[in-house]
């Protein structure tokens, strides 16, 4: 149909709103290639178009090409700044590339640039999740006060309302919300997960789990509801534990099969501690490790779930120097074989860059926590490290750590960055 619609003369006027369709239905269809090819050629010809713009970062952003996504919305601003959708656009890639502070004024942009009009839906709820993740809870709440003010029924905005409420222990001013949500969309998995977590914090443990099972019911591949009604099914006294295990394990590989471009390493890394903790808690210590392993080779691992290792593995002392330690990681060839990378990396990546902080007593011994841990996450040999810088951190690097009077478990202990893929 929207061949047929094409005419070789048509008016640009006319030529814009068919580009944007034909890229939207290939993206929808899964033609990524066809709709690069299509949003580049359209943008060629219309470079002075802010919606033939939208559409090229938007394929660039389907296709994980964040910094062409980024550029792109940057155009479709300068071509006209009074756009909501680019400025939201943009702050979605900025936030995703973690540069949270210019995400935020591209989201506070694309909210003032309405000038009366209804309030975008997107930017509201990205600038108030936003918020939310870096504890400035006030702000977030009234951001959304102010939407549901406008638009009283909306179920997402009435959900993240309520998570705000409940993270300010608003208990009863939550349960409303989510409450309110539910009779409006009575299968939304997001309402009954969050009312569940905050019956839970009200301390009603069984009007939780309740709440939880119809959360699973509602959306049952959620990997978060997978993690934590598995957690909680584990703990019941006598747990079913196929059930409970099958819920965890579904959780880890559910994250494994989403798209890296389209998924929060934080939310990524909740989930993981979650079903760690679960199998650490009842002593399935091999079971934990591999799940430790998982989240160490996507950087999802978390600092407390390489605390609860370390512990175990190398005690606790107060003796200790905080380390910098920097390591790479290349693929081995075997024999006369070329290198092969293991599945989890890059299809063209021949190896990676990483740096942790690590607890030691020496430098030596920073090392060999630093080989240690990366043994234990990608397959050996095939997989050969160096490392190649190890220094104790100064004043500047010690503010930004966590300060105990208690003693410490030895070990590498957080993720300085996440791995940079090279190759050779």
């Amino acid at each position: 149909m929207l061949r047929s619609s094409w005419e070789p003369e048509l008016p640009h006027e006319d030529r814009i709103p068919l580009y944007c369709m034909w890229i939207r239905g290939l993206c929808d269809t899964g033609d990524l290639e066809h709709a690069m090819v299509l949003a580049e050629r359209a943008a060629d010809e219309l470079p002075g178009e802010a919606d033939v713009l939208i559409a090229l970062g938007n394929v660039f952003d389907l296709r994980g090409r964040l910094e062409d996504a980024r550029d792109a919305f940057t155009r479709a601003i300068a071509v006209e700044a009074g756009g909501a959708l680019q400025h939201y656009n943009l702050g979605a890639v900025l936030e995703r590339l973690g540069d949270e502070t210019s995400a935020e004024q591209c989201y506070r942009e694309a909210l003032e640039v309405d000038d009366g009009g209804p309030t975008l839906f997107e930017a509201n709820a990205a600038l108030g999740a936003l918020l939310r993740r870096t504890d400035r809870l006030e702000e977030a709440e009234e951001i959304y006060d102010a939407y549901l003010d406008e638009d009283p029924l909306n179920v997402e905005i009435l959900v993240e309302h309520g998570i705000c409420l409940s993270d300010l222990d608003e208990f009863d001013q939550a349960v409303d919300r989510f409450r309110t949500a539910l009779s409006l969309d009575a299968e939304h998995g997001g309402a009954w997960y969050n009312l569940a977590i905050t019956q839970y914090r009200m301390g009603q443990p069984d009007e939780a789990f309740t709440s939880m099972q119809r959360a699973h019911e509602a959306d049952p591949k959620i990997p978060l509801t997978l993690a934590v009604l598995g957690s909680w099914m584990l703990a019941q006294p006598e747990p079913d534990l196929d059930k409970s295990l099958g819920l965890l394990y579904g959780a880890i590989d559910r994250l494994a099969a989403i798209d890296s471009a389209h998924l929060s390493s934080s939310y990524a890394s909740l989930v993981c501690e979650e079903v760690f903790d679960a199998l650490w808690s009842k002593s399935r210590h091999a079971e934990a490790r591999e799940v430790a392993r998982v989240a160490g080779q996507r950087d999802w691992i978390t600092a407390h779930m390489l605390e609860t290792l370390n512990e175990a593995d190398h005690g606790r002392t107060s003796a200790m120097t905080t380390f910098m330690v920097t390591a790479r990681a290349l693929a081995s060839a075997n024999g006369a074989e070329s290198p092969q990378a293991p599945e989890h990396w890059p299809s063209d990546a021949d190896g990676y860059t990483t740096g942790f902080t690590v607890l030691a007593t020496t430098e030596a011994e920073a090392r060999e926590y630093s080989l240690e841990y990366l043994r234990s996450i990608e397959p050996f040999p095939q997989v050969q490290f160096q490392i190649e810088n190890v220094h104790a951190s100064g004043p500047e690097d010690i503010l930004r750590l966590p300060t105990t009077s208690q003693p410490r478990a030895r070990g590498v202990m957080s993720l300085l960055s996440s791995r940079a893929y090279f190759r050779s």
